[in-house]
């Protein structure tokens, strides 16, 4: 136990040698708030020898403790223990709030001389009824409808400025008064007529095979792949928000967007699916490679256009 005790004594010395250290500097800190890394480093060195400290304290408290002769110098030696432990944990909150407190001044300070940058006014969504027009006006306005600083009444304002005049959708909202419990009722129903998943789901099916008759009607000769590729990828896009991904739907959504291309096109893809095959020996089609390939095409005729 001497040998421990020896020890103790050099670390307790240590400690308060460290414990000085970190005072003088914060008070340095308080006076002109500058070398927040000399503190921590101060800090961490003081940190390290309280830790060292405590392992020494504890086998010096066990042998004391297990010295039936020696229970009047294990309070002793106790209070002088909390003692130190005492002056650590008051050294530490203060070094703690003086570096938290340095630093959100320093962010402050940073902030402020950050030129600002003055961002056009933001305006809402307009929603007109037109069930194509739901998923944009939606992902919008539902940061609203979540939002925990508005009141429900102020949703529902919110609401029903967000509807074109006259239409559909706004002579819905009119009809409910605006209320704290009338809100949820306006949102249910305008989920219910304009943004059912099945509706919205036939309308972008229909889009696309709507877009098969055109083309087959013009003799699939496009004269813009751009604005086919554009076109198809909103409509394959809304699909895939709706859940109808494209590795799940791809047997039947596959035909549908090949139906649309021009042949010269579509005979550059089936080339260009058969070499594939022969690459990585699989005969598999591929939604996703089918829309790679007419992104590529897209990107090389922009390319020749230059």
């Amino acid at each position: 136990m001497d040998a421990l005790k020896a020890q103790r004594k050099s670390l307790r010395t240590a400690f308060t040698v460290a414990a000085k250290n970190v005072r003088q500097h914060l008070e340095v800190l308080e006076a002109d708030g500058k070398d927040l890394g000399k503190l921590s480093s101060l800090y961490s060195q003081f940190d390290d020898k309280f830790s060292r400290l405590e392992v020494i304290q504890k086998e010096i408290s066990s042998l004391l403790l297990e010295d039936k002769n020696t229970h009047s110098e294990l309070e002793t030696d106790f209070e002088a223990a909390e003692s130190y432990r005492d002056s650590y944990l008051e050294l530490k909150t203060k070094v703690e709030a003086s570096l938290k407190s340095s630093r959100g001044l320093m962010k402050c300070s940073s902030t402020d001389n950050a030129p600002k940058l003055k961002l056009p006014k933001f305006e809402l969504k307009k929603f007109s009824g037109d069930p194509k027009e739901f998923l944009t006006f939606w992902s919008i306005f539902s940061k609203i409808q979540e939002s925990d600083d508005l009141t429900e009444v102020d949703k529902f304002q919110y609401l029903y400025q967000c509807m074109v005049p006259e239409s559909r959708a706004a002579r819905l909202i009119s009809s409910f008064p605006i209320t704290t419990e009338n809100y949820s009722k306006a949102i249910q129903q305008l989920k219910a007529r304009f943004g059912r998943e099945e509706l919205l789901v036939q309308i972008y099916v229909r889009d696309l095979l709507s877009l098969v008759m055109k083309n087959a009607a013009a003799g699939r000769n496009s004269p813009d792949l751009a604005t086919l590729y554009d076109m198809l990828e909103t409509k394959l896009r809304a699909l895939e928000s709706l859940g109808r991904t494209k590795e799940k739907f791809a047997d039947f959504l596959e035909p549908l967007v090949e139906s649309c291309l021009p042949e010269s096109v579509l005979r550059a893809w089936e080339r260009s699916r058969i070499s594939g095959v022969a690459d990585d020996s699989t005969s598999q089609r591929s939604l996703e490679k089918l829309m790679s390939f007419l992104r590529h095409e897209v990107e090389s005729e922009e390319t020749i256009e230059l």
